[in-house]
């Protein structure tokens, strides 16, 4: 009787360890959803109901937000952390998408405007992603893009993806002037960090000054070892195009503003020479 409890043990050990695989730490990626937004320095509101954002793909979906009203211009400068997630098996991210449903109409303080597409599909290439490190994958709504003068809104979404080793949360603020001498702030501003890549300019994030001219970007991912600029954008300049997620705004930025961005940094004055 003993001899057959051991073997049964034997037995169930072998068939539980069959049909649970354990997964060492250098084999697992953890990669966390973000929410942002680019903002429209000429409205003052762009609410609209979220029903749901999925990252799926050929073995699995994945919901990342159910739901909810959210007021974009509140995300200008700000990530809005939507979930977590851990994959064990390169095939879970097979043929990757974010898909995002939306509302029919967007609030924009003034009044209401139809959303001309509410299912955006978005492809995800994460061809780069080694097991056993941290990813954020920011999903970022730009809203000059796709409000068309208040009149139509045509949802244009960008992601990118950032190695979390390699990067740091961090809060930048200060104040955009007209010049150094007479530091008038400027007001409705966009204030733009970008990505120095030969003679472009990638926008990586964005925000608008409030009436004294000041700005701030909270908690947001940058990489170190990127060649990071900050500058003030032109105004009534909508960047992006449908079919480019990295946007180029080296022709709409006021060189006079532009300077080097450090990892030391965590403020900054830009004076846009007016």
């Amino acid at each position: 009787m003993k001899k057959l409890f051991i073997i049964l043990l034997v037995l169930i050990s072998f068939v539980l360890t069959a049909c649970f695989e354990t997964y060492s730490n250098d084999k697992i990626s953890k990669i966390t959803f973000y929410l942002t937004d680019s903002p429209d320095e000429n409205i003052s509101k762009a609410e609209i109901l979220v029903k749901e954002i999925k990252l799926t793909s050929d073995s699995t979906t994945i919901y990342l937000l159910n739901n909810e009203t959210i007021d974009f211009l509140t995300l200008a400068g700000n990530l809005k952390k939507l979930k977590d997630i851990s994959i064990y098996k390169e095939s879970s991210l097979k043929n990757s998408k974010i898909e995002i449903t939306l509302d029919s109409t967007i609030d924009i303080g003034n009044k209401e405007i139809s959303v001309n597409s509410t299912q955006i599909s978005i492809d995800l290439d994460t061809t780069d992603v080694l097991f056993g490190r941290e990813y954020n994958i920011i999903i970022d709504l730009d809203l000059g893009v796709s409000l068309n003068g208040n009149i139509e809104f045509t949802p244009f979404f960008r992601t990118w993806m950032v190695l979390d080793s390699n990067a740091a949360y961090k809060d930048i603020d200060g104040y955009v002037y007209d010049n150094k001498d007479s530091k008038i702030g400027q007001q409705n501003r966009v204030v733009a960090i970008m990505e120095k890549q030969d003679l472009n300019k990638i926008l990586l994030y964005s925000t608008i000054t409030d009436k004294d001219g000041y700005f701030k970007f909270n908690k947001i991912k940058l990489d170190p070892l990127k060649n990071l600029e900050i500058g003030v954008l032109q105004s009534n300049t909508n960047v992006g195009s449908d079919d480019n997620q990295n946007v180029d705004v080296s022709s709409v930025l006021i060189s006079e503003s532009s300077t080097t961005l450090n990892s030391n940094i965590t403020t900054i004055n830009l004076y846009i020479g007016e």
